[in-house]
């Protein structure tokens, strides 16, 4: 028979037309080899990965199978060339044309389906898809159809590649309701996962590598030698589709987070609060229920870090501050609506469409910084919620009703201009509740929107009413941010003045006076002037 030229549509790889593939990392050309000469045939099967849910006592020990939806196959023959290549369907079944000289058939966690660029990589750039080998053995070969036995992808071991496949399918779940919801497309994105590396937290990256186009989180794969006590996220739905909310928002809406860890028990930066509230709550819409969880190892030695239920109440200090309080207010605009069960009744069901739909719309403004008081008053001034609706919904669920009333987060400061506050990450409990916390508690910080009118200097001066210094507890820093929370410039000496200059174009930024870190309390002026 002639001799034919298989293209490979893989990760990183670029269909060419006419003659091989392109690497999008090197753009260099990558020969594809010619099929050996043999019988021609197609090779089918199911393929099926093993999968753990979360218990109170950590991940389950028992297994359950679920088919390898949408995931790329290759045939390979003895010498590892490609002879074959396509992806599963929807029920893990495959259908792969190829030759009698076929030898393993390689199931990758990555899928290109319906646009959807999704992988799960065993390194930080993202090209090396995590990998499950299979031999090719068949015992009969009825009408040149190879039917292999049902192909289960483990999760025993150190490599969990089954692990590496339930995250996979757990990000299709999720970018399928984007589109659901949006009818928008998304980048390119990857989750960064070994078993035995990552033990810290997982945490959403950003593009990498830089200008690719592609972004990134990075999951805990636990400690090598305690993988059944240590945290691994890799079954924890609620986690995956927390980190690929932050991308999701990151995206398509807006980011107001400074960044940093967000325990509970405090009352924090609104801005961290928002974005981390509104991860989980895309976490709980995607799956449909209210509860979001964290485990920690496999039962019954692990157990559970967090189980939040929206539906109920939390404990705690509430307001704009509190991240459990703010997702919980984000389940119930959108609960009731979408097939989605309104298990206290609250009286707005709004469905998680439309509530994403909101947040992708009100940060199309330009001064698109914001926490979750503004993003109520918008609902109601768009006329999505009802005003009477909103603040019974506000009443039952605990919040305060300022959050309607009040000016909303963060208060604006003419350019030129000036104000007055006070800073304290050391008061425990904090003035507005919870403990003292000055990494970034509420009361640790005071965020202001400046608007630049025109392109020039801008100089933000910030006097201490104290020595500055940390052995008073006066020691205060000053940021300059864009209105996606990206440090611009700063100053972080310990000096009774704090000042920054920088030229700017029109727009909007953000201006934060911050404690030093190591507990301060202290009053202080700011000025903002331009040139």
């Amino acid at each position: 028979m002639m001799s034919r030229l298989v293209c490979l549509t893989f990760s990183l790889l670029l269909t060419a037309c006419g003659g091989g593939t392109v690497n999008l990392v090197t753009e260099e050309p990558i020969a594809t080899p010619e099929v050996p000469p043999g019988e021609p045939m197609v090779i089918e099967g199911t393929a099926q990965y093993e999968a753990r849910t979360s218990t109170p006592v950590g991940v389950s020990r028992t297994l359950s199978l679920r088919p390898a939806r949408v995931v790329q196959v290759r045939v390979i023959n003895a010498a590892g060339e490609t002879i074959g290549s396509g992806e599963t369907n929807d029920q893990g079944a495959f259908s792969i044309p190829a030759t009698t000289a076929a030898s393993e058939l390689i199931f990758a966690a990555a899928t290109t389906a319906d646009n959807h660029r999704l992988s799960v990589t065993r390194d930080p750039l993202g090209r090396q898809p995590h990998e499950s080998r299979h031999l090719v053995t068949v015992e009969e070969e009825p009408g040149r159809t190879l039917t292999m036995p049902p192909i289960t992808i483990s999760d025993e071991g150190v490599e969990g590649s089954g692990g590496a496949f339930h995250i996979l399918d757990t990000l299709l779940l999720g970018s399928r309701k984007v589109r659901e919801w949006t009818n928008r497309e998304l980048p390119p994105f990857f989750v960064y996962w070994v078993r035995g590396q990552t033990t810290n937290w997982s945490f959403y990256r950003g593009e990498q590598p830089a200008d690719s186009g592609q972004y990134s989180v990075e999951l805990l794969g636990g400690e090598a030698a305690r993988l059944r006590e240590t945290d691994t996220d890799e079954h924890d739905e609620s986690i995956v589709l927390h980190e690929f909310g932050h991308f999701v928002m990151d995206r398509l809406s807006s980011d107001s987070s400074p960044g940093g860890m967000h325990p509970a028990g405090f009352l924090l930066d609104p801005g961290l609060v928002w974005e981390e509230a509104r991860a989980s709550w895309f976490a709980t819409s995607v799956l449909g229920v209210p509860i979001y969880m964290d485990t920690v190892g496999t039962e019954p030695s692990g157990h559970t870090r967090l189980r939040e239920d929206f539906e109920r109440r939390s404990g705690g200090p509430r307001g704009i501050g509190g991240e459990h309080p703010i997702a919980e207010l984000l389940w119930d605009l959108s609960d009731g609506g979408d097939g989605i069960p309104d298990q206290d009744q609250d009286g707005v069901a709004l469905g998680p469409a439309p509530v994403l739909m909101a947040m992708i719309r009100i940060a199309e403004q330009p001064d698109a910084f914001f926490g979750a008081d503004r993003f109520v008053q918008y609902l109601v001034a768009e006329g999505l919620v009802e005003e009477a609706a909103m603040r019974n919904l506000l009443t039952q669920g605990g919040h305060p009703v300022s959050m309607l009333d009040a000016p909303a987060w963060p208060p604006r400061l003419a350019v030129p201009g000036r104000t007055s506050g006070k800073i304290d990450g050391m008061t425990n409990p904090a003035p507005s509740g919870g403990g003292a916390r000055p990494e970034n508690g509420i009361d640790a910080r005071r965020t202001y929107l400046i608007e630049m009118p025109r392109a020039g200097w801008l100089t933000a001066t910030l006097k201490i009413l104290g020595s500055g210094g940390a052995a008073d507890h006066t020691d205060l820093d000053l940021e300059l941010r864009d209105v996606r929370a990206d440090e611009i410039a700063a100053a972080r000496s310990q000096q009774p003045t704090e000042v920054v200059s920088e030229l700017l174009e029109p727009g909007f930024y953000v201006l934060v006076v911050r404690d030093g870190g190591q507990g301060t309390r202290v009053g202080f002026d700011l000025e903002v002037s331009i040139r």
